[in-house]
């Protein structure tokens, strides 16, 4: 039972880890040291602690991988900005505090404003599937997600400007513009290539072939060797090509919007669009944001996904726990 325990740990660790496009079947196969134990229950209170899971790895997902995510990404804009004119001197963005960051946004608006974007975020991807759906009738699953995407750019856009923006600023952004959706496809196209292939690559490393026999370093080999080309596609194609998207859509948003960005010494002060992007003198095109994409926002990037992975892992290390002793 413990090393069943601690290999279901292990697996959830990596499969955590290299999670990022809501794809819930990479690294999910299978493996037959997994299936030695049996793991069905009649016990009705097992659903509790798992439903309490399914809620808050939702949640963390949202917040964390969303919601500070772009926040991050567009701080780092004003802090890339401060930074030349003060010198070389780096400036660490404040959102890459989590708690503060949290606290701040919920004392202003509460949770309809920390998941504001949460409603567009179902609308978006409910499109996303019907059009990928039915693309796919007359090509491939893959061409079709792209597809999908950049078509619905503009849906995309007005979920990152809900998720950015309190409630009392989206008014200010207009409903539709076609010149808006011309800048946003090249962004979007990246994007969703990037995003296919974190989706359909770990698929190449699946096979149905019975690996019992191959034992524990197999299983290990294997996951450790696909966590690291994740890791590796995350951070050189993944990320730089979500900052571009969020780059390009938050310059295309009002100049008067306030973005919920906050000065450290200023937390009730939100930045305005205008500030922001001072620099570029107005909306970015993609060859523009692709330049501001640099080492040191990257790592941040890649900072706030391990933070985001160690909090799933926690909570699914505490339901693995309560499940097995209710076993």
């Amino acid at each position: 039972m413990a090393s069943h325990f601690l290999l279901t740990l292990f697996h959830q660790l990596f499969n955590i880890f290299i999670h990022s496009t809501g794809d819930g079947q990479i690294l999910a196969r299978v493996h037959g040291l997994t299936q030695k134990e049996p793991t069905q229950s009649n016990n009705l209170l097992l659903l509790v602690p798992i439903g309490l899971s399914v809620i808050l790895d939702i949640l963390i997902r949202y917040i964390i991988g969303h919601v500070l995510m772009s926040i991050l990404i567009i701080e780092t804009v004003e802090k890339q900005t401060n930074a030349s004119e003060h010198g070389d001197k780096k400036l660490a963005p404040s959102s890459r505090q989590l708690l503060q960051t949290i606290t701040t946004i919920y004392r202003k608006g509460g949770p309809r404003l920390l998941l504001s974007g949460i409603g567009s975020a179902c609308t978006y991807w409910a499109m996303h599937s019907s059009v990928a759906k039915v693309s796919s009738i007359v090509l491939p699953s893959p061409v079709a997600s792209i597809i999908a995407s950049v078509l619905l750019a503009e849906k995309h856009f007005f979920w990152t400007a809900r998720t950015i923006l309190p409630r009392d600023q989206l008014h200010l952004v207009p409903e539709r513009d076609r010149r808006r959706w011309k800048v946003l496809v090249i962004p979007t196209l990246f994007y969703a290539v990037a995003e296919t292939a974190m989706i359909h690559v770990p698929a190449l490393f699946d096979t149905e072939q019975e690996i019992a026999v191959t034992g524990l370093s197999y299983i290990v080999g294997s996951d450790i060797l696909v966590a690291g080309l994740m890791l590796f596609a995350k951070l050189f194609l993944l990320f730089p090509s979500y900052i571009v998207l969020i780059l390009v859509q938050a310059s295309l948003l009002p100049p008067t919007c306030e973005i919920l960005v906050f000065m450290p010494r200023e937390q009730q002060r939100a930045r305005r669009v205008g500030e922001i992007f001072a620099v570029s003198g107005g909306p970015l095109r993609a060859q523009e944001a692709v330049q501001m994409v640099g080492v040191a926002r990257l790592l941040w990037c890649l900072e706030l996904h391990g933070k985001m992975c160690l909090s799933l892992f926690g909570v699914a290390a505490v339901v693995h726990s309560v499940v097995y002793s209710m076993k």
